[in-house]
């Protein structure tokens, strides 16, 4: 038969203790980066989203110029050509 003392008994006791708080706070850490993880990607799609539509507002603008532009373009000519015709 097995003489188990009482100081091997509570230090097995303690031991198991130790290892089931070490788990939950294991446990604890791990769902808590998970949720926080959960946060960053919903804080990215929401960046993505207006990093997105930034860029629709930028190129439109940017179409604008360019039609702006070449629209001075033929401005300066038409300009010229009266220039030319007044001399």
């Amino acid at each position: 038969m097995l003489n188990l003392s009482p100081e091997l008994i509570i230090s097995v006791v303690i031991q198991l203790i130790s290892v089931g708080i070490f788990i939950g706070v294991f446990k604890t850490t791990v769902a808590f980066m998970q949720e926080q993880i959960s946060e960053i990607k919903e804080d990215l799609k929401t960046d993505k989203q207006e990093l997105k539509d930034e860029m629709r507002k930028y190129n439109n603008v940017l179409e604008r110029m360019i039609i702006a532009e070449q629209s001075t373009k033929s401005a300066h000519k038409r300009i010229d050509t009266l220039e030319e015709i007044i001399k």
